[in-house]
Parts: structure tokens; C-alpha cells; sequence
């Protein structure tokens, strides 16, 4: 019996270590997101996702992964969802989320002066991952699988 109370303890504690690596979801705003990178050094994955949007949904494990695999890349995840729609995001968020990324919640609805100022090859298709680094970036519209998402890594680091 004691063996089982034990077993229990730690496998609670460690759920609940886990449960503390998901990160809370920020609040931001479009200015915050187009100020310039203060670190020209480290490479920077910004993706831009939804939780209504099924293909989003589906690449968020590929950032996870790679959060897990190379703590050198700034993962930044920005949801598109309605800003009244915050405490649904925050929630979607703590169910299926996971550490080593920021996770923001856009402040405003996004239009399409803001889609400009963000990246203007940009269609505001989502998903839409950035990947920059100093003053260079790549911008890729669709969903990203690990492979595809390395390489744009190493094409501009």
C-alpha cells in the first residue's frame, strides 16, 4: 500500500511539473509585434495560428517538438482568435499546450493594413510561420512539418 501511495505522489508531482512548463498565454498587441528584434543573433519562429483552424491545430506539434529538440530557435506563437475569444484560447491553450514556447493572443482583429505591416507577401491565410533572424526572414504560408520547418531554420541561420 505504501508502494502505491508513493507511486501516486510522484506521478502527481510530475503531472503537476508538467503542467507548469505550459506557458500562459500573453496578451500583445499588432505595435508590440512589429517592433524591431532587440537580438539579431538568435533565430526566431514566429507562427501565426488559430484554434478554429483545423490545419493549425494539426502543425502546433512541430513547434513543440522542436522546442524540445533545440532550446537555441525563440518559438512565438500568435493566435488569431477574436479577441473576446481570450479565455477560450487560454484554455485550449493549458488542455494541449506544452513548454519552451511564448504564447500571445492578438489584442485586436487583424486586418489588412496590420497583414501588411506584419509581413506584405503575406495573404493572412493562416497558418503562417516567420522565421527571421537579424534583418533576414522567410515567410511560409500553410502548415509546416518538422522537415520542412528545419530547413528553413538552416536556410537562415
Amino acid at each position: 500500500m505504501r508502494k502505491l501511495a508513493v507511486a501516486l505522489a510522484a506521478l502527481m508531482l510530475a503531472a503537476s511539473a508538467s503542467a507548469q512548463k505550459v506557458p500562459a498565454v500573453e496578451p500583445i498587441d499588432l505595435a508590440q509585434l512589429l517592433e524591431p528584434a532587440r537580438d539579431t543573433t538568435t533565430v526566431l519562429v514566429r507562427n501565426f495560428w488559430a484554434t478554429w483552424c483545423k490545419p493549425c491545430v494539426e502543425e502546433l506539434p512541430v513547434f513543440g517538438a522542436l522546442a524540445r529538440r533545440d532550446r537555441t530557435v525563440r518559438i512565438e506563437l500568435v493566435s488569431l482568435d477574436s479577441p473576446r475569444d481570450s479565455a477560450k484560447v487560454r484554455a485550449y491553450w493549458q488542455r494541449r499546450g506544452f513548454g519552451g514556447v511564448r504564447v500571445f493572443h492578438l489584442r485586436q482583429q487583424l486586418r489588412t493594413d496590420g497583414i501588411d505591416a506584419i509581413a506584405p507577401e503575406w495573404s493572412g491565410a493562416i497558418p503562417m510561420t516567420i522565421v527571421a533572424r537579424g534583418s533576414r526572414r522567410i515567410v511560409h504560408e500553410g502548415q509546416l512539418d518538422g522537415t520542412e520547418l528545419q530547413k528553413l531554420i538552416e536556410a537562415i541561420r
